[in-house]
């Protein structure tokens, strides 16, 4: 793990997912294909057992992803509650709010304004942050 954090090393690849979900549609597929020229009850059984995994590791994904957005939106809330801008919150995206979340305290006001105003994107407010504060919990 990188001990700074930058616009350029941000990003989170968690590839042991990756492996994970890439090996489980090809389980999957194998497993219906299996099914496909033998149809019979264990075969068919595989298959569904097979869809089913890559059903639950994408939603096991997509749960984590979730409730991460939902805690930066709490941690955006209190920072701006902060400032006196808790009222902004409702004004930004949730990508917009991620990409905030990197910007230090000192920078953050302005961020915010020149955000509305220019209905920035996620990655022109990352690329417009000076103070980068990293995010070392990301899953």
């Amino acid at each position: 793990m990188a001990t700074s954090q930058n616009y350029a090393n941000h990003r989170h690849r968690p590839y042991a997912w990756n492996v994970a979900w890439i090996s489980a549609i090809v389980a999957a597929g194998v497993l219906i294909w299996s099914a496909y020229q033998t149809p019979s009850a264990q075969p068919l059984a595989l298959a569904m057992l097979g869809v089913a995994v890559v059903i639950g590791v994408t939603l096991t994904r997509l749960f984590a992803l979730r409730l991460q957005n939902r805690i930066i939106r709490l941690e955006m809330q209190v920072r701006l509650a902060r400032f006196g801008r808790e009222k902004d919150i409702a004004r930004l995206t949730m990508p917009q709010l991620v990409a905030l979340r990197f910007a230090s305290d000192a920078e953050l006001p302005a961020l915010i304004d020149r955000t509305l105003a220019e209905q920035l994107s996620s990655d022109q407010i990352k690329r417009a942050v000076t103070d980068w504060q990293g995010d070392f919990g990301r899953v």
